[in-house]
């Protein structure tokens, strides 16, 4: 059969437009609160009205009947905010969308301008058809992003959706009939209460830290519900920005494990929040972890039903203590605060190194297996140090600003290393993508850059699952994947990411044979000189690897195969500009970190550590370079 060349009707038709979209939320949010509110004050009338009845229970009867109104319009109200969030949600994909479409319509007119120019009587002649069949496949899965945003906005709104209709106030003056009825008054989002807590926050701040801490242990909920079901960024930018110093500090310390979480907050600002419950809690989990060892040396063993809470406390302890000592490291020069915290199961936490509200550039850097804050977190935060220093000297060749901040981001609970088989499948990978987008998401709005600019991402092994799958929803300005374990098939390709194009870069050392077991693939360096990146081409004279043995791993695909469409650039020993860069020595991100922090002087290096090939090469590719120096459009 012939194959059709590519043309715009290949394309999804995106009629709404995002701001259409904002505003139908704008106005579904103000129509619902006017109701609720409508609703309270005439309960609020009704309330005193029984001193002028006299009939036996009306005076209790009226009031009650008058609250069960109140309760349904904030029923309503509620459910109107979720819609609304629900649009607000879509307004971001349908930008999403119809910015993709641009540049592949774009895409598809170059190519139907150089098949035109061409001598080939062919509708789509042989030196096109890879190009063709690329572009289809963009467009098909630009076709399901597209239908899977508008079901996800048909299944928001049929959760809300009841056996009768009300009219409401539409925000062009007439009305309109959503079945709108309230099912779950708990489980709905409230993100208008949440706005309005804020100026009540300030007002508490005025009194001091122990007023913060006093309404956080009476309302825990709803101290909560703030990192749960935040305000709006902006909203929380304008409303810090208009506090003042004294007020700041009483937050910072009087509800510290809000504040150092709560995007639109100062990073700064963040980071005292966090040192503060640092200084709370180290001594708190000391303390708890000796009591158990009190026990241990008196030779009382543990209850059963102890072991998981004695495994805990122990865990959050040496979680403390390591990112103590992680920010005992900072200096004047090289800065290190912890911007994100969280003592759950496992502890959670967020180092950055230079400072974030100045940087012109962000870097996330994502772990892979068997990393924790409690094991891993002092060497993870050197590697985001020898990255960002490696950053700076970059920038001062190339001419680029050198404000720029990396952050250790240790947000999710990553696989247990072998024998465990966690690895070789995506769950932890979609739980931590969710968690990378909200900080992804919340670093670009608190800085106020758009569609990701001046964000970077980059991940090591089963860092680069879990980061494919969080920026194919979240955009970045550039995304680099070192040793990667494997990438999920719904990231089935480089279009799949939400990065601009040329700007997605992927690596492995040849001695590097652990990230192809992530992947599924027990391999051998084979006898072929190959290319920089170790692959196995089918080829004896040309492949580098040989493959022995295949695992059931659920993300097979490598980024550095041209089929998935990274760039690649080396891992391996190197010599630029005179000066002789060692490659990775195998898998690991950061041995000679781990060694130096141990006191030790081992003879590997890995990605991330200082003077290596792949971090010289990072460092260019996460700033929007490539290795040779090049600005990348």
């Amino acid at each position: 059969m012939t194959p059709a060349l590519i043309d715009e009707s290949a394309l999804p038709h995106v009629r709404p437009t995002p701001g259409a979209v904002s505003d139908g939320a704008v106005g579904l949010r103000s129509a619902t609160e006017a109701v609720r509110s409508a609703a309270r004050a005439a309960a609020a009338a009704w309330a005193g009205i029984g001193s002028v009845l006299s009939a036996h229970g009306a005076t209790d009867a009226l009031p009650r009947a008058m609250d069960d109104a109140g309760a349904t319009a904030d029923g309503l109200a509620s459910a109107g905010g979720a819609v609304a969030a629900a649009l607000e949600a879509f307004a971001d994909e349908v930008s999403t969308v119809r910015r993709r479409r641009r540049a592949l319509l774009a895409d598809v007119e170059e190519l139907r301008a150089r098949v035109a120019a061409s001598d080939s009587d062919d509708v789509v002649p042989d030196e096109y058809r890879a190009d063709n069949d690329d572009l289809l496949g963009r467009a098909r899965r630009l076709h399901t992003r597209w239908d899977q945003a508008q079901e996800d906005l048909s299944r928001a709104v049929r959760t809300q959706v009841g056996g009768g209709s009300l009219l409401l106030p539409g925000p062009d003056g007439g009305t309109f009939a959503p079945p709108l009825l309230m099912v779950d008054l708990a489980g709905v989002a409230q993100g208008f209460d949440d706005a309005l807590r804020l100026p009540m926050l300030a007002e508490l701040a005025a009194d001091g830290p122990g007023a913060l801490e006093h309404w956080a242990a009476e309302h825990p909920d709803d101290a909560r519900r703030l990192l749960d079901e935040p305000p709006a960024v902006r909203s929380v930018r304008r409303w810090w920005s208009a506090l003042d110093g004294d007020e700041r500090t009483a937050l910072v310390t009087g509800l510290s494990a809000v504040i150092g979480n709560l995007d639109g907050v100062r990073y700064a600002d963040r980071g005292r929040a966090n040192r503060h419950t640092l200084e709370v809690e180290l001594p708190e989990a000391q303390a708890a972890r000796e009591v158990f060892l009190a026990r241990f040396r008196a030779g009382e063993p543990l209850l059963a039903s102890e072991v998981d809470e004695y495994e805990r406390v122990l865990e959050r302890a040496r979680a403390l203590e390591a990112l103590d000592r992680t920010l005992a490291a900072s200096t004047a020069a090289i800065p290190r605060s912890i911007v994100a915290l969280t003592l759950g199961d496992p502890p959670l936490a967020a180092v950055a190194v230079g400072d974030m509200d100045t940087a012109s550039n962000i870097t996330v850097d994502v772990p892979g297996m068997g990393n924790s804050v409690a094991d891993s977190m002092e060497a993870w935060t050197e590697g985001a140090a020898n990255l960002r220093g490696e950053q700076r000297t970059a920038a001062a060749l190339l001419g680029a600003d050198r404000d720029v901040a990396t952050v250790a981001w240790m947000g999710y609970d990553t696989p247990d290393m072998p024998p465990s088989t966690e690895v070789l499948g995506s769950a932890k990978a979609v739980d931590g993508a969710a968690r990378l987008r909200g900080f992804i998401d919340g670093a670009s709005r608190t800085r106020g850059w758009a569609g990701g600019a001046h964000v970077s991402v980059v991940a090591h092994s089963y860092g680069t699952t879990t980061a494919t799958l969080a920026v194919a929803r979240a955009p970045v300005a550039n995304l680099t994947l070192l040793a990667s374990a494997g990438i999920d098939a719904r990231v089935p390709d480089v279009h799949a990411v939400d990065v601009p194009p040329d700007h997605v870069w992927a690596s492995q050392s040849k001695l590097d044979t652990v990230a192809n077991v992530g992947r599924g693939l027990v391999q051998l360096p084979g006898p072929g000189a190959g290319g920089d990146q170790p692959l196995d081409t089918g080829n004896p004279f040309t492949t580098n690897r040989r493959t022995v043995g295949v695992l059931p791993s659920s993300h097979r695909l490598n980024p550095g195969d041209p089929s998935w469409g990274a760039r690649t650039f080396s891992s391996n020993d190197e010599v630029v500009g005179g000066r002789r860069y060692p490659g990775s020595s195998g898998h690991s991100a950061t041995p000679a970190a781990e060694d130096a922090l141990r006191g030790e002087h081992g003879e590997d290096v890995g990605y991330l550590d200082r003077g290596t090939s792949s971090l010289r090469n990072t460092s260019y590719t996460s700033l929007g370079y490539t290795p040779s120096g090049r600005k990348i459009p």
